[in-house]
């Protein structure tokens, strides 16, 4: 695994306990979770951006 710079962002303590939770049902990290759901994001983005 390559190393990624340590990044700060503010989240709601609800939103951030249910990634805590989905990370642990899925046996990922919290950071595993979120960088999933960021690249999800941009690619939505990014096919709207095509059309």
């Amino acid at each position: 695994m390559t190393e990624k710079p340590v990044r700060s962002v503010r989240v709601p303590d609800g939103r951030w306990q249910a990634v805590k939770d989905m990370a642990e049902r899925e046996n990922k990290t919290t950071s595993d979770v979120v960088n999933e759901a960021l690249e999800e994001h941009l690619q939505r983005d990014a096919k709207r951006r095509k059309k």
